[in-house]
């Protein structure tokens, strides 16, 4: 598999119930970083709010990056996950054209690079991260409010969103159920509906099958 980033799309790795309501109600969803696992990403975000004249900072995140079974493993809820992959262009569109919205690629170093960076400013902190975390390949949108806030919704197209993938996880009844679900939320969807085989691939067993019989 290619580990260069992906460059037209990006991914959002989430919940079933979360996918669900992104393709009935046309939305993302952005929400406080104050939960996150990672406290020193958490704590740059709350950074960034106090030194900006706004009450919340929220925010999604995406990935540039080709199926992992990290993504699936730290971002979705076992066989419940879901990965929407949307046409990049479009949604960096609307996050332009939405007052107090920002997105971009998160930016991954050491301390000493953060340290020396030359940056001026603080519109770093909430697109920094530790360098520990760089095979996430992390897009992130944000979005900055005057009041407080626990969310802040982001309208979409879903002509925006090219594939939908099923948790390797999942049971294939539970996945075929969910195509129709789907295609009743979408009648005319063109979206890609598939389950991934990250977990257990045909293909790859095949390969090895003839691999051991040379």
């Amino acid at each position: 598999m290619s580990t260069r980033p992906l460059r037209k799309f990006v991914k959002r790795y989430t919940t079933l119930s979360s996918a669900l309501q992104t393709l009935s109600e046309k939305k993302l969803v952005l929400l406080s970083p104050s939960k996150w696992d990672d406290a020193n990403d958490a704590y740059f975000m709350d950074l960034y709010r106090s030194k900006i004249p706004s009450q919340s900072v929220l925010a999604l995140c995406c990935t540039m990056a080709k199926e992992t079974y990290h993504h699936w493993r730290v971002f979705t809820q076992g066989m419940d996950g879901i990965s929407i992959e949307f046409h990049r262009e479009p949604l960096e569109h609307a996050v332009e054209q939405a007052d107090g919205f920002h997105a971009g690629p998160v930016n991954y170093m050491g301390v000493h690079s953060l340290e020396k960076h030359t940056a001026k400013g603080i519109e770093i902190l909430p697109f920094a991260k530790r360098e520990g975390y760089s095979d996430e390949r992390e897009w992130r949108i944000i979005a900055e409010c005057e009041d407080v806030r626990e969310y802040v919704d982001l309208p979409i197209e879903l002509s925006w969103i090219s594939s939908i993938t099923f948790s390797p996880w999942m049971p294939p009844s539970l996945s075929d159920n969910l195509r129709g679900i789907i295609k009743t939320i979408v009648p005319d969807t063109k979206i890609s509906l598939r389950a991934s085989s990250l977990t257990n691939s045909k293909a790859w067993k095949e390969a090895g099958r003839e691999l051991a019989s040379r």
